[in-house]
């Protein structure tokens, strides 16, 4: 209603258009009114209704974002109807949307704000049993309560049929899953948190019917192979229902988008930050004897190998003697202006160039080494999925973990990878842009 009232007294009594047919406010505010239930209608049916405090302000914007935009398509459509000819009138449309826009998404921020408050201080919560009691259910137990405002508070823990060594408190394992029936009807539970492997059909169906009895929820924490396999789409060839496996993520206009948002910031970047990579190329001379720049090989989209660039953040002829080893969190090659550049990871700065060229985005999974891709398709013979995208200068997992120091780090950081696969979006490039100034700025999240 407001976004109608203020695009109305811009359009009509401000001043700024010309002068057109005057409209009254009573006019304006029966319609502001009438509009109501049609917003509703739209909102309702896009899924704008569910509680959404755990949801990033990214995933808001979508959400906002779709179902004002159709509805003022279709307004826009019954304007033309009713009216073909030219008009200046239709201003207050285009002013409406930027409006609606706008004070939509920061009343939902706001209700959001509102809900993981209540949620922090434990005035709104959801109950939830973890299934599970080996290291996964421990690790997401201590997330939760780290992670207050999400609203989840972890009542106890039920055993599956094939467990592991328990890792979680005794005292609150609350019983097996033939228990679990006798345990809802005791406890008051919103959701269940499902940790065993997916591949475990009939113990997951098990908890199904229980569940569906009480009205609570359950969710399953993907594994590894499931994240790898993704989202399933359904297709048909001549009628035949078949499901995809890794299909195209973006579409043709994603891409386009894309690319013109990786030459966009590559191009400011490589200008404006002239001044910061003359400082760092005469700290590293300062520091240390050898060149400023770094090339190395790696490992792109279609496992094709490019020379990235970086600066050179170690002593000279590191890996002469060693050869390529990983990166140790107190690695004695790194020096005093590369430690500090890693922290705030200006190192990566040149492969800005790497996306002019083409060979990298700006957002993606980090390329790796030929020699670490090797080892690592022997140890996750999933592996090749991380390069069906073009490798990124920054990406999911860099703003969520630290630098990758052993193999065992890398399948943490793969999940990551194969979550930004799977969800593409601008809105998510964005969010992972913001988040690595914020690293950039803060040192946060990095060695």
């Amino acid at each position: 209603m407001a976004a109608l009232v203020l695009a109305s007294w811009l359009k009509f009594h401000s001043g700024l258009f010309p002068e057109g047919v005057s409209v009254s406010w009573r006019v304006i505010l029966a319609g502001a009114t009438v509009s109501i239930p049609w917003w509703w209608a739209l909102f309702a049916l896009t899924g704008c209704y569910r509680p959404h405090w755990d949801r990033s302000w990214t995933d808001e914007l979508a959400l906002v974002f779709k179902p004002v935009t159709t509805g003022f398509l279709a307004l826009g459509v019954l304007a033309f109807l009713v009216n073909p000819g030219p008009s200046v009138g239709r201003w207050i449309i285009v002013i409406y949307y930027g409006l609606m826009l706008t004070l939509v998404f920061l009343a939902r921020t706001a209700s959001r704000l509102v809900q993981r408050t209540l949620s922090a201080k434990g005035l709104l919560v959801r109950r939830a049993i973890i299934v599970g009691v080996g290291s996964k259910a421990r690790s997401l137990q201590k997330y939760l309560d780290v992670n207050p405002a999400l609203g989840y508070r972890t009542v106890g823990f039920i055993v599956p049929p094939h467990h592991n060594v328990p890792a979680v408190p005794e005292e609150m394992v609350l019983g097996g899953v033939d228990d679990l029936d006798g345990i809802l009807s005791g406890e008051r539970v919103d959701e269940l948190l499902v940790t065993i492997a997916s591949n475990f059909h009939q113990d997951i169906l098990s908890l199904m019917l229980p569940a569906a009895r009480r009205s609570v929820r359950v969710k399953v924490l993907p594994d590894l192979f499931d994240v790898v396999a993704g989202h399933v789409h359904n297709t048909q060839i001549l009628g035949q229902p078949l499901m995809e496996l890794l299909p195209e993520r973006l579409s043709f206009l994603g891409k386009t988008l894309k690319t013109l948002f990786d030459v966009a910031i590559s191009v400011l970047v490589v200008v404006l930050g002239l001044p910061v990579w003359l400082a760092l190329a005469v700290a590293i001379r300062i520091d240390s004897r050898g060149p400023v720049f770094y090339r190395q090989e790696r490992v792109g989209r279609g496992g094709h190998t490019f020379r990235i660039f970086k600066f050179r953040s170690m002593v000279r002829d590191a890996e002469k003697i060693s050869g390529p080893v990983w990166a140790d969190r107190d690695d004695p090659r790194v020096t005093r202006v590369g430690r500090f550049m890693r922290r705030t990871r200006l190192d990566e700065i040149p492969q800005f160039l790497n996306v002019l060229k083409g060979e990298m985005s700006v957002v993606g999974p980090r390329p790796e080494r030929p020699e670490f891709v090797a080892e690592l398709v022997q140890t996750y013979p999933f592996y090749p999925k991380r390069l069906t995208v073009k490798p990124g200068i920054t990406g999911w997992a860099q703003v969520k973990l630290e630098y990758d120091t052993s193999i065992e780090d890398v399948g943490e950081k793969l999940k990551f990878d194969f979550f930004y696969i799977e969800n593409q979006s601008l809105f998510l490039d964005v969010e992972i842009l913001i988040r690595t100034v914020l690293v950039v700025l803060t040192g946060a999240g990095a060695h």
